[in-house]
């Protein structure tokens, strides 16, 4: 997997976080990430992106 391949699947999986997160399902990158059965080299460039969401969320949902 190349770093094209894990920039794209990274994207797809923040969109699919976000969708679950507004849609009320509360779970947090990790149980995100082992949910969606995510690969180590993506994890390393996902997990930031997915904090990065949850901190959003968590002040829009105050």
């Amino acid at each position: 997997m190349d770093m094209k391949d894990i920039e794209e699947t990274s994207q797809f999986l923040v969109t699919e976080y976000k969708d679950s997160l507004i849609n009320g399902f509360v779970e947090t990158p990790s149980q995100f990430m082992i949910r969606m059965n995510v690969e180590p080299k993506v994890e390393n460039y996902l997990r930031p992106l997915l904090d990065q969401v949850e901190q959003r969320y968590k002040k829009s949902s105050k």
